[in-house]
């Protein structure tokens, strides 16, 4: 899928899974039923892909590891790339099983909700009643920084300053699993209870990154 729609060519796809060209015109009759194939498959396939990766087991710190995997679904299966398509040719998952998978049932709580939910329990468990739309904007910007990641990851690097490469989006993609733990496990603010203030010496910035 690195061509994109109009690069979709029925031989290269023939080749690429050794069927030849008439097999592949008989499963889907022409181009344009085989793009859209791709274009109801593709949303569901990446909600499937996600969730088995995360189901796997994992070794290291747990908020890198996840991270990496959901880089993984993004970036080296090319999900990524292929939502980046479908949103842009105005594919939206919207109807039937593939917006039930990615959007929910009703339209609301689909697969971004469904890593927010444990997410939200954790923060729960450790200070008691919290914000869920909170704990819902961190999981959106997790899925924001990875798209654009997984998308123009070596672009977006190079234009910061930083070393083009994998392991610069690796350590970029580590730096913000730290991060986004720090924010989600900090205890939120109390309604009328004045913000902690730095020790002597320390700023503001440097407690808050701690």
């Amino acid at each position: 899928m690195n061509e994109g729609p109009d690069g979709l060519r029925l031989k290269s796809i023939a080749d690429d899974v050794g069927l030849s060209h008439s097999a592949i015109l008989h499963h889907f009759g022409s181009r344009e039923a085989l793009i859209e194939a791709v274009r109801v498959d593709g949303f569901a396939a990446l909600a499937e892909d996600l969730r088995q990766r995360l189901a796997e087991p994992t070794e290291g710190d747990p908020a890198i590891a996840f991270f990496e995997k959901v880089a993984q679904t993004l970036g080296e299966h090319g999900y990524g790339r292929l939502l980046a398509w479908q949103l842009m040719s105005g594919q939206l998952p919207s109807a039937g099983a593939v917006g039930e998978a990615v959007l929910g049932p009703d339209g609301s709580g689909g697969l971004l909700d469904g890593l927010a939910r444990p997410l939200h329990t954790l923060r729960t468990r450790r200070f008691g009643e919290c914000d869920l739309q909170e704990t819902r904007f961190i999981i959106l910007l997790v899925a924001c920084a990875l798209l654009g990641e997984s998308i123009a990851g070596d672009v977006l690097v190079r234009s910061a300053g930083l070393e083009e490469g994998e392991a610069s989006r690796k350590a970029f993609r580590a730096w913000l699993a730290k991060q986004t733990e720090s924010i989600a496990l900090r205890r939120p603010p109390v309604p009328g209870e004045p913000e902690p203030t730095a020790a002597p010496g320390e700023s503001r910035a440097t407690e808050s990154e701690a």
